[in-house]
């Protein structure tokens, strides 16, 4: 069975984590520079995080 390869993993968890954050933060009224510039840090630590975890999991 052809499995993704983790960077696509990771990749799509942190596109799917920016999209939400920036769903729930401009739907309270950030604007989206400051939505954005708040959800980057921690969107890097989730595809760092992911990208890990589906390396590890694939062995």
């Amino acid at each position: 069975m052809n499995r993704l390869p983790p960077l696509a993993i990771a990749l799509a968890a942190a596109l799917l984590w920016l999209g939400i954050g920036l769903w729930q933060r401009t739907a309270a009224g950030t604007p989206l520079n400051a939505a954005l510039s708040a959800e980057l840090p921690l969107t890097l630590a989730v595809f760092g995080l992911s990208f890990v975890w589906a390396r590890l999991r694939r062995r």
